[in-house]
């Protein structure tokens, strides 16, 4: 399987559950709400975050965020490959791409990559520059470690309301405070669970310092997925912007999908960059419930068993009719930056820097698949890199000098080449593609309930494509394997 590395695979949730038939539980979400009381929006914040180009993705995340479903990200999430940033399954490679990033969030591809130094040092002076309070210090710092940041607690505490008579500093303050914490809770949520670390309020340091929190985003979810699909303890979590992973998943497939119940009210204020993202659609759905050690299972079941007429390729449109949707008007910042789409790219996020390959997906954006897809190395040292293996360096824009300069030149080049034309989908293609693939992955994680020989040759429709067939036959069967089997100790 040479798409496999052993460094990443000797560990990996996927190939112990399915060589040594280990069993682990669903991953916990480090997911926080960002709509409660605790937070109140205040319109006059919206000219500043309009200036940082988050005004859409605020709008989206500060009313309302679906129910997630933890099984089933979990169980997607024992498909991701650190090798190739996609996720492995029968249908082949498919992966969240800068395409979904603007469509569901709508946030900044363009711009500054969010990389600076991390130095706390003078952390406590930039803080009460930047929002006019510090939290208090422990009596003994000594027996009480004081973290690089503030308990959400504190900052609700503090400025969960702006004053009607606040001044245009304190206003600017109250601002940079409630951003600090939705972004520290939606788009970089990490195992803490109750610090906003110090190093997201120092990103929000200039109102128009035109950074790319899309590409920082993305990044940081890859990030997740590398380390999350190598976790093993029962307690084990996945954080990131998990709204932007669940609702890839539910456009996609129909594993886990949950029900849409309704359309909460939008008000636009008629300016369209507060117009809903495409993740509106998903505003209000069913919630999840049930046993989740039986629906991890049904789930991991489901995606061992999919077939490409089950995968929507294409959720937001065909070509020539692409993002139009009847329900609502879209955010024109959705399909702005869509020549940045398909870049191939350094994403980073300080000490993150992860590898953006849409041409192992090819056939998500209705084109061509090459086979085998061009390679590119995601880089083992890179990925190691975090800030708390790596406490010696602090000024990750030094330290990822030559990425940051690849980043640039890659946005340049997009830039001046807007209408570059590329060969469409071609299904034969494809499926010599997917011949190739599996041959080379795994996709299969669930251990045989049965004996496999019981079904001869009759496993396949009669229509299935040939490839397919000799893919069969090569052992790439469809395996179901019993919650009974997998939790009767």
């Amino acid at each position: 399987m040479t798409l496999l590395s052993e460094h990443y695979d000797k560990n990996h949730r996927g190939r112990l559950m399915a060589e040594e038939r280990q069993v682990f539980f669903p991953l916990r979400l480090r997911a926080h709400e960002a709509s409660s009381n605790k937070m109140k929006y205040d319109e006059r914040y919206t000219r500043y975050i309009e200036r940082l180009g988050l005004l859409p993705f605020i709008q989206l995340v500060t009313r309302s965020t679906p129910n997630m479903n933890p099984c089933a990200i979990t169980a997607l999430v024992d498909r991701w490959k650190p090798e190739t940033h996609s996720f492995h399954l029968r249908t082949g490679e498919m992966t969240v791409t800068l395409q979904d990033v603007s469509m569901i969030l709508a946030l900044p591809i363009e711009g500054i990559p969010v990389c600076f130094s991390t130095d706390a040092a003078n952390r406590r002076d930039r803080m009460f520059d930047l929002i006019g309070a510090v939290p208090a210090v422990p009596d003994d710092p000594t027996k009480y470690r004081v973290p690089a940041g503030a308990t959400y607690v504190w900052i609700a505490e503090h400025f969960s309301q702006c004053p009607g008579d606040a001044s245009e500093e304190m206003f600017k303050q109250y601002t940079c405070a409630y951003l600090w914490y939705v972004i520290s809770r939606t788009l970089f949520a990490d195992g803490g669970g109750r610090t906003a670390p110090w190093m997201w309020l120092k990103a929000l340091s200039g109102w128009d310092s035109k950074q790319s929190w899309g590409s920082a985003a993305l990044a940081y979810l890859y990030r997740q997925l590398d380390e999350a699909c190598c976790r093993h303890k029962d307690d084990a979590s996945i954080g990131g912007p998990l709204v932007l992973l669940s609702v890839w998943m539910w456009e996609h497939f129909s594993v886990g999908r949950p029900k849409v119940i309704r359309y909460g009210a939008w008000d636009d204020h008629d300016n369209p960059l507060r117009q809903p993202t495409w993740g509106y659609k998903w505003d209000k759905v069913s919630e999840f419930n049930g046993d989740q050690k039986r629906m991890y299972i049904d789930y991991t079941n489901e995606f061992d068993a999919l077939t490409a007429e089950q995968v929507t390729w294409q959720p937001y449109g065909p070509q020539d009719n692409f993002a139009f949707i009847l329900d609502f008007q879209l955010n024109p910042k959705c399909t702005e930056e869509s020549h940045l789409w398909q870049m191939r790219c350094p994403l980073i996020c300080l000490y993150a820097v992860e590898h953006h390959l849409p041409q192992r997906v090819m056939s998500q954006f209705g084109l061509f698949q090459d086979t085998p897809p061009e390679w590119k190395d995601t880089n083992i040292v890179i990925h190691g890199l975090d800030k708390m293996k790596q406490k010696k360096i602090k000024n990750w824009e030094s330290y990822h000098e030559k990425y940051i300069k690849k980043w640039n030149y890659l946005v340049k080049v997009a830039n001046n080449n807007r209408q570059v034309h590329r060969q469409v989908h071609d299904e034969a293609a494809f499926y010599k593609y997917l011949q190739w693939f599996l041959s080379e992955s795994r996709v299969e994680l669930c251990p045989p309930a049965y004996d496999e020989s019981i079904l001869g040759a009759h496993r396949f429709r009669s229509d299935c494509q040939p490839q397919l067939q000799q893919a069969h036959q090569r052992g790439h069967t469809n395996r179901i394997c019993s919650y009974d089997q997998l939790y009767a100790h």
